[in-house]
């Protein structure tokens, strides 16, 4: 394959495609904003939604891991971002959030820290939120599924959890893990198993939901990609059933059309609609 025939191929990837259909976007909503040539605005404000401001998440941010804001928060493509213009009008609206899991949220934090009791660097959900009637923990994804995946543990993991969790089927598909790292190929399933042990040992004795939140373009079936990782999703949710927190796991899109349904709030129907506007885009077919 020549120099050109592997530039077109680099291009016509999915991950290229769809940051490319992103940034794009971004550019036409916001033709005054500058992005750096992989897709950085200069300040994360820049890259809110309407009706989101620094203050509806900055605190959450700054006690997370790492200097967020003025790192991978400002790229169009970041998770982090995508959670926070979902999310964040919900701190001054949480009677009229609808998640599986619970309901009436209370409290609504965004980097959440779930310590494991394994690891002192227990890993940050994306958001927590909690009512009387459980805990759900998110953990959002972009383009992150778009690459590759190898589940890595700690010997720690094995020699510490001593509890009720060893039992769980978290705890057996971690060691399937171990024995094959590679199991999945796009989902990054270490990843929401540490999530899990984290929320099981902070929450003890509370209902939690672990939701898996990723993003799909508007046309899905554009690349075979967004098919083989739900068939991965599904996989790992058969695997992990069976105590422990309860494993739940949809697509952006399949949430606001859930909020679209059921609610009666106007606020949030423009809202979606912006949220829409921003990441709902067409990948042109290869």
């Amino acid at each position: 394959m020549g120099i050109e025939q592997s530039a077109s191929a680099a291009i016509r990837s999915p991950l290229a495609a769809c940051l490319s259909e992103l940034i794009k976007r971004f550019r036409t909503l916001s033709p005054h904003v500058a992005l750096t040539e992989n897709g950085y605005v200069a300040d994360a404000i820049q890259n809110l939604v309407e009706g989101i401001s620094l203050e509806d998440f900055e605190a959450d941010l700054q006690q997370g891991g790492g200097d967020e804001l003025r790192g991978k928060f400002r790229a169009v493509r970041s998770s982090s971002a995508l959670a926070v213009n979902t999310f964040a009008p919900f701190k001054a609206h949480r009677e009229d959030l609808l998640l599986p899991g619970g309901e009436t949220f209370e409290e609504l934090k965004f980097e959440r820290k779930c310590p494991n009791g394994v690891s002192e660097f227990a890993p940050f959900l994306d958001l927590l939120v909690e009512s009387q009637k459980g805990v759900v923990g998110v953990e959002s994804k972009l383009l992150e599924p778009l690459s590759r995946h190898t589940a890595k543990f700690s010997p720690s993991y094995d020699k510490r959890i001593k509890d009720d969790r060893r039992q769980s089927g978290w705890f057996q598909e971690m060691q399937r893990l171990i024995e094959a790292p590679k199991a999945y190929q796009w989902l990054d399933a270490a990843q929401l198993v540490k999530h899990a042990f984290g929320i099981a040992h902070t929450f003890r004795g509370r209902p939690t939901t672990l939701l898996y939140l990723f993003w799909e373009p508007a046309n899905p079936d554009a690349f075979p990609f967004f098919a083989e990782h739900r068939k991965e999703v599904a996989q790992f949710a058969a695997a992990i059933a069976g105590g422990g927190p309860t494993f739940v796991a949809m697509s952006y899109p399949e949430l606001w059309r859930l909020w679209v349904a059921q609610t009666k709030a106007k606020w949030l129907t423009a809202h979606i609609g912006r949220l829409r506007a921003r990441y709902e885009v067409v990948v042109p077919e290869r």
